[in-house]
C-alpha cells in the first residue's frame, strides 16, 4: 500500500514498514479549492444501499449486517457451508433429528484453539457466520455438539488423520472476496483507501488536499484489481473522487457525498484530531 504523508509542509520521502512513500505536500496552501457541499440524506440513503449491493446491478462491497442476518435466520434447512456472494464470509450450518442444544466448531488453521459458537435460528437450524482468514483458501474443521465432537454432517467432504478422526475441509476455488469500507482511519492522522476494479488499471485519487490534482497520488495494485493507498492528513472534512483509467468514479465504499465547485459529485469524509 502507498503511504503519503499530507498532515506538515516540510517533510522528507520516509518508509513505514517498507512501503514507499512519496514527497508530502502542504495541504494549508489549498485554501483556493472551494469545500463541495454535502448531499441530501435521500442520496446518501440511496449511495448507502448501493454500496451494500442492495440495488440491482450494482457490485457489493461489503457485507450488509441486515442482509446477513435476513439469510441466517431464514435458513429452514442445514446445507453444506456456502460462502456468501461477493465477501469473505462462510456460513456453517447444523441440524440433527436429535435435539441439540449446543453447537460449535474449531479450525485446524488456529491449531483449534479457538471455539466459535453457532447461533440457532427459528427454524431450529445452527449457524455461524466465519469471515475467511486472508491467505486460507482450504480450511479444515471439527465441530461440537453438546459435548462431541464429530465431522460436520452438512459437509460431503471429509477426512481421516492416521488415527482415523474425521475432520471435515471446505475448500475454495478463488481467494474470496475482501469487504471494502473507506477510508480506514488509523493512528497518527494516516487514512487508508481500497479501490476495486480491472486489474493491470491506473487508478488516481483527487482530493481538495492535492487542490484535485489527478496526477499526484496514485494507487498501487495490491492484488488483481484491488489497488490501495495511505496517506496522513491533518484534521477536517475532505472530499475526493477516484480516476480510474480516465474516468471520474465516486467512492463506493463510502456513502457519504457532496458536490464539487464544479456541482459534480464527490465523496468526502471528517477525521478528527489526534
Amino acid at each position: 500500500m502507498k503511504r503519503v504523508d499530507l498532515s506538515a509542509q516540510n517533510h522528507t520521502p520516509v518508509s513505514r514498514a517498507g512501503l514507499p512513500v512519496e514527497q508530502a505536500r502542504d495541504t494549508t496552501a489549498s485554501s483556493a479549492c472551494v469545500p463541495p457541499r454535502r448531499m441530501s440524506l435521500l442520496r446518501i440513503l440511496l449511495l448507502s444501499l448501493a454500496a451494500a449491493g442492495l440495488l440491482s446491478g450494482i457490485p457489493a462491497f461489503a457485507v450488509n449486517p441486515q442482509a446477513l442476518d435476513i439469510l441466517i435466520k431464514g435458513m429452514e434447512s442445514p446445507a453444506a457451508p456456502q460462502l456468501v456472494a461477493g465477501s469473505d464470509v462462510l456460513i456453517f450450518s447444523y441440524r440433527e433429528k436429535a435435539p441439540a442444544r449446543w453447537v460449535a466448531l474449531r479450525f485446524a488453521h488456529e491449531n483449534y484453539g479457538v471455539l466459535h459458537e453457532f447461533s440457532r435460528n427459528a427454524f431450529g437450524v445452527f449457524v455461524l457466520d466465519y469471515p475467511v482468514p486472508p491467505g486460507h483458501r482450504s480450511l479444515r474443521y471439527r465441530i461440537c455438539v453438546d459435548g462431541l465432537w464429530m465431522s460436520d454432517p452438512s459437509n460431503p467432504l471429509v477426512q481421516a488423520d492416521e488415527l482415523g478422526t474425521e475432520f471435515s475441509l471446505v475448500t475454495l476455488e478463488r481467494e474470496p472476496s475482501r469487504p471494502i469500507s473507506n477510508p480506514g482511519v488509523g493512528k497518527g492522522g494516516w487514512v487508508s483507501f481500497t479501490f476495486q476494479g480491472r486489474p493491470s488499471g491506473r487508478v488516481s485519487i483527487v482530493g481538495d488536499w492535492n487542490c484535485w490534482d489527478p496526477f499526484r497520488d496514485f494507487l498501487q495494485e495490491t492484488e488483481p484489481g484491488r489497488y490501495s493507498i495511505s496517506l496522513r492528513m491533518p484534521p477536517g472534512r475532505h472530499w475526493y473522487y477516484f480516476l480510474a483509467d480516465g474516468q471520474r468514479v465516486l467512492d463506493a465504499a463510502n456513502p457519504a457525498t457532496g458536490r464539487d465547485p464544479d456541482g459534480r459529485r464527490v465523496s468526502y469524509f471528517s477525521l478528527s484530531p489526534g
